[in-house]
């Protein structure tokens, strides 16, 4: 480099692709001032990832990008991205409901054109980003991951994307009655909240891993047929809705009026849900075609 030669731009395309991956997308599309080489690489780079407005001076500047960057992207007909990931980790912008809005029309845009898609909205509890509710459809989405966000639809429906093999779900609102997705291999739910008068009915059909983990409150989920299932890690902690607030082992007084409120709803009814058998339990009968299960209590 003491000569002054750019060996960096010298290399192939694909090795300066897997470079830009490391970086933003606002750093990618900068390096085409670097030199007459590196103009239109950044039109091929594979990925994209938006890391929030902090920076830029204002946020509708920033959205400003990512309407346009998107567009040139994803708004053609060309090859599927490899991944798509919006990042807003403590950022502030989604604090506006406008850009709750904005944020929307971005996932909807780049989820048929990209075959992993991230959306990461950590703030506080009441900044969660609600998903629309309109069924998801993509032929290339293999991987969904979503953190900070609002699920509340009766039934999550993901038979509209073929590929998907892999759903994450972190630190999200789950109110939702019924999860479907006749591809899905992998589910991962941790930090979670869901409904304290209903469970989530799971029947995934190929399912291969099931976590969950670190029970944010709400009923444990009822899992229904899953005869692919290999592996699952459950971890139900002290502010699972089903757990006796009283602390007892040895049954409730049917007749007391003052039942905890762990028990309500607890084999369900006709309003709140399927009922179960009461002989079986909720989250062991899901398991049992388990083939690698370990237990432990705490």
């Amino acid at each position: 480099m003491a000569s002054g030669e750019d060996r960096i731009s010298a290399l192939p395309e694909d090795i300066l692709h897997q470079v830009l991956r490391l970086l933003p997308a606002h750093e990618v599309v900068r390096t085409c001032l670097l030199a007459r080489r590196w103009r239109g690489v950044w039109r091929s780079v594979p990925t994209l990832c938006f890391t929030g407005a902090k920076g830029w001076g204002s946020a509708d500047r920033f959205a400003q990008f990512v309407d346009h960057l998107l567009h040139l992207r994803c708004g053609g007909d060309g090859p599927p991205l490899d991944s798509c990931d919006f990042d807003f980790d403590h950022d502030g912008f989604m604090l506006w409901p406008a850009n709750k809005r904005r944020a929307s029309i971005w996932l909807w845009k780049a989820l048929p054109r990209v075959r992993a898609l991230g959306l990461c909205i950590v703030e506080e509890l009441e900044t969660w980003t609600r998903l629309s509710d309109k069924h998801l459809f993509s032929q290339h989405l293999t991987r969904l991951e979503l953190a900070g966000v609002s699920v509340s639809d009766s039934v999550v429906d993901f038979s509209g994307c073929p590929a998907l093999v892999q759903l994450s779900m972190d630190y999200c609102d789950v109110f939702v009655r019924q999860l479907v997705s006749p591809s899905l291999k992998h589910l991962r739910v941790t930090r979670c909240y869901t409904s304290r008068d209903y469970r989530i009915l799971i029947s995934l059909p190929n399912l291969v891993s099931l976590e969950f983990i670190q029970w944010g409150e709400g009923r444990a989920p009822l899992l229904g047929s899953l005869p692919q299932l290999a592996r699952a890690d459950i971890f139900l902690n002290g502010d699972c809705a089903d757990q006796c607030s009283e602390g007892r082992f040895d049954g409730c007084d049917a007749d007391d009026s003052d039942i905890c409120y762990g028990c309500y709803y607890y084999y369900g009814d006709p309003i709140h849900g399927p009922h179960y058998d009461c002989n079986n339990c909720i989250v062991l009968k899901g398991l049992s075609e388990a083939t690698d299960l370990e237990l432990s209590a705490n």
